[in-house]
């Protein structure tokens, strides 16, 4: 059975929307917060470990010509301590697995291949291949950095798509749909009211003194928008 009153369904429809809207308003907070920061902290992070990686390779870029420079002890000295330091700046940053194992293998090779180029000479190009398979696990980094700026960039992407359709239902097709209830409960209210009014004419027709509940219903429905009818207006 049931025991919903008409004016109780038209409060909860009436309540449903506002409900929603704030609900929405606070998830679009939430998202403009989420989006505001999302830039400084790929900089922070995902850009920070790239820009850590290039500096890496351009030190191995620098070792090998340096050392076929007048200063060559020092200045290959001087880019292995810059590669140490990117390699701590990119462990700071690191995402993901592939990025960590990568990172750790570079900082294991690059170890004895430091030692080997403080007392090799600038002649010896023994060091070579293992200066080239360095270099390519540095660009293999690279490659697995800009995968994850890709991905968050996805991500975000992907987060602002489901907000754009959080927003659309939740500002337009919800507040629409409780208009269109509540627009056909007050429409059945007002076919009722009508009705009632019809009834309560009659019966104030038939009885020769309306009683007093005929005359409280005729008060209340004048309340309500439906008074009775002007005789002067009559068809």
């Amino acid at each position: 059975m049931n025991n919903l009153t008409i004016v109780t369904k038209l409060r909860f429809m009436a309540a449903i929307a506002p409900a929603i809207l704030l609900l929405v308003a606070a998830l679009i907070v939430g998202a403009f917060h989420v989006f505001g920061t999302t830039p400084q902290e790929i900089y922070d992070n995902e850009y920070a470990a790239a820009r850590a990686a290039q500096g890496m390779e351009t030190a191995l870029y620098k070792m090998d010509w340096g050392r076929t420079q007048p200063e060559a002890s020092q200045i290959v000295m001087d880019q292995q301590r810059g590669f140490i330091s990117e390699i701590e700046v990119a462990r700071q940053h690191i995402g993901s697995t592939e990025q960590a194992q990568s990172l750790e293998k570079i900082a294991n090779d690059a170890r004895p291949l430091f030692d080997a180029m403080r007392t090799a000479s600038p002649s010896d190009d023994s060091l070579e291949p293992k200066l080239r398979d360095l270099q390519g696990a540095v660009a293999d980094l690279m490659s697995l950095d800009d995968a994850a700026l890709i991905a968050v960039a996805n991500n975000a992407e992907a987060q602002s798509r489901t907000m754009i359709a959080i927003t659309v239902v939740g500002l337009v097709v919800v507040p629409w749909i409780c208009f269109v209830v509540i627009a056909r409960l007050s429409g059945n209210l007002y076919k009722e009211l009508k009705a009632m009014r019809r009834r309560v004419e009659a019966l104030t027709e038939r009885e020769p003194s309306p009683s007093a509940d005929t005359q409280a219903l005729d008060e209340s429905l004048s309340k309500l928008g439906f008074p009775k009818p002007n005789p002067m207006l009559a068809e």
